[in-house]
């Protein structure tokens, strides 16, 4: 019974509230107060920081991934379309 009381916990659904915060003052003045509601209410939460750049790395990364694939794959296909010319030049030496 408690391996099902276990399994019923992992599709247990819960809610996320995602808010950004800039750096002007009035959002940092009004990222305090959320915070001190927060901890008035006995609401747990968690603090996550993300710097632009790492999205922006993800992001030349992934175009990078593909277009690197894509090469790989078009030579791939040039070279099966042209494999009896190289078994020619690989057999006349």
């Amino acid at each position: 019974m408690n391996k099902k009381a276990e399994m019923i916990k992992i599709f247990e659904k819960k809610k996320l509230i995602l808010t950004e915060w800039d750096n002007s003052p009035e959002s940092k003045r009004n990222f305090r107060k959320a915070i001190k509601k927060l901890k008035a209410e006995n609401i747990p939460f968690v603090i996550i920081e993300k710097r632009l750049i790492s999205e922006l790395g993800k992001k030349l990364y992934i175009s990078y991934s593909v277009i690197m694939d894509t090469i790989l794959l078009i030579t791939i296909i040039l070279a099966l379309l042209n494999a009896d010319k190289i078994l020619n030049l690989l057999t006349q030496s």
